[in-house]
């Protein structure tokens, strides 16, 4: 999330703030070089240039909202990738950990996600005013387009089947990882992302999305592949730069800087205080890096220094402020509850879990906003698979907890929080007796699973049909018999 205004001020004077670079000219004097990516700011940059370039090829304004052309982001991502290795830049990608995998970060950014939800359900409503015909396609807004609903399962395939470096966090936002890497990896160069929180980690080096290949040479969103450019020309930001803009004699009050602006960790605390300090005209990037440059450190203002006194959250966030930009330490704190939150992560780590796995472990699941009948009263397809992800709770929670909290859209609702149980059933194994070594065995439990709103003996269809086909049968079997309970729980058959 960043610092509110920061990254807009820096873009509008990016001549002090960084320089302009060629990619394949550095790689080519330092023999290679690596860019840390954001996964989730590359991912909405290149989906956005998919969608623009094959429009404009074919001629089809509508592809932004049809979903999933999965084989050609396929196509896409792979030649992007391949054309930067060819010329020795590679890119390694880092994860943010899903909402809700943290407690801490949870309670810091629920009114984000709340807020941000609310925008999402707008850009719901206004893509379906245009599928009715109630809206022209030319007058939805660049900025609203239909995320894909395995949008992110595919790029990290094609990630994978492409050779790339992937490092997920397990707790929060990936940043910290990020600017630590920056310093630790040999050939790394620069962080990719649109944070920014990069222009105030120690002695960072940061692209952000709006300057990248600036002269168009991959002719990114101008067709329907990108070009291996001869030259690729980025803006880079420098923290130090920034600082020296700002007139900060010391890293310590770009620091401060940060938590009287308003950061991930301090902002909640900071709506508060902001009227209560003397910062001259409209609070903005310059008034309180001025403010800043009065009192030298937050500890000289005497209300800021009461608040610290006594408030022990906000001098936690300070101090993790602290810690965190300077790379001391990072301040997400791990879900601990025994021996299958260490199997999570590190199953997650290694590849084998998604992300959303920690947040339901940790009594947390958002819901995942999918275009569908917006009218009131119409299902949504997250609350009609609540029963069957109730199952997958018994499988992730400890033995003593059966409660995971949902958010998202209901058909009565913009936003609902509902608490679900996990499924009663002794028969559902627990993720650590799993073995994925005994396949027939864990067959007959998704057999079990996915047959659970079937009425008496249920045919195996990977008995009748083979695995991968049994596996297509079982899921839309599933939706079928789903839809008929919707409409009537006397007629599953």
């Amino acid at each position: 999330m960043g610092i509110r205004g920061l990254l807009s001020y820096c873009l509008g004077r990016k001549q002090q703030c960084g320089e302009i670079v060629d990619l394949v000219e550095v790689a080519r004097q330092k023999n290679g070089i690596e860019i840390l990516v954001d996964f989730y700011s590359f991912e909405h940059m290149i989906y956005k240039s998919l969608w623009k370039g094959v429009s404009r090829v074919y001629n089809n304004p509508y592809l932004r909202i049809c979903g999933g052309e999965y084989a050609s982001l396929d196509a896409y991502i792979t030649e992007f990738i391949n054309n930067l290795k060819s010329l020795d830049i590679t890119l390694v990608f880092f994860f943010d950990a899903n909402k809700g995998s943290s407690t801490e970060a949870t309670r810091r950014k629920l009114d984000t996600w709340f807020k941000r939800h609310d925008e999402d359900v707008k850009t719901l409503n206004s893509v379906m005013d245009v599928s009715r015909c109630l809206t022209n396609i030319t007058d939805l807004p660049d900025t609203k387009s239909v995320r894909p609903v395995l949008l992110e399962v595919q790029v990290r395939n094609v990630l994978a089947k492409c050779g790339c470096e992937c490092i997920p966090s397990t707790t929060g936002e990936a940043d910290f990882l990020l600017a630590k890497a920056l310093h630790d990896r040999e050939k790394a160069y620069a962080i990719l992302s649109n944070d920014s929180d990069f222009v105030v980690f120690k002695n960072c080096c940061f692209i952000p999305i709006d300057l990248f290949d600036i002269n168009r040479d991959l002719q990114l969103g101008m067709s329907d592949l990108p070009e291996k450019p001869l030259q690729l020309k980025v803006g880079i930001l420098f923290t130090e730069r920034v600082q020296q803009l700002l007139q900060f004699a010391t890293h310590e009050m770009m620091i401060d800087f940060s938590i009287v602006a308003g950061n991930d960790f301090t902002a909640p605390h900071m709506r508060d205080l902001h009227p209560q300090l003397d910062i001259q005209g409209r609070i903005d990037v310059e008034s309180i890096a001025g403010w800043i440059r009065h009192y030298g450190k937050l500890e000289n203002n005497p209300r800021l220094a009461e608040e610290m006194s006594y408030n022990v959250n906000f001098r936690g966030a300070v101090l993790h402020t602290r810690q965190f930009y300077s790379l001391q330490n990072n301040p997400e704190f791990p879900t601990q509850k025994g021996y299958l939150s260490q199997l999570i992560r590190e199953c997650i780590v290694s590849d084998q879990y998604c992300g959303t796995i920690m947040s339901m472990h940790n009594n947390f699941y958002w819901h995942r906003l999918l275009l569908e009948d917006n009218t009131t009263g119409q299902p949504c397809a997250e609350c009609a698979l609540a029963e069957l992800r109730s199952y997958i709770y018994r499988m992730v929670l400890p033995r003593q907890e059966c409660l995971v909290n949902e958010y998202g859209r209901s058909p009565w609702e913009p936003l609902r929080k509902a608490a679900i149980f996990a499924a009663d059933d002794e028969n559902i194994p627990r993720l650590n007796q799993i073995n994925k070594d005994r396949i027939f065995v864990n067959l007959r439990s998704f057999h079990y699973i996915f047959t659970h709103l079937e009425k008496g003996q249920a045919v195996n269809w990977f008995e009748r049909y083979g695995r991968k086909n049994g596996f297509i049968i079982y899921i839309l079997r599933y939706f079928l018999i789903l839809k008929l309970a919707m409409q009537s729980p006397y007629n599953r058959e």
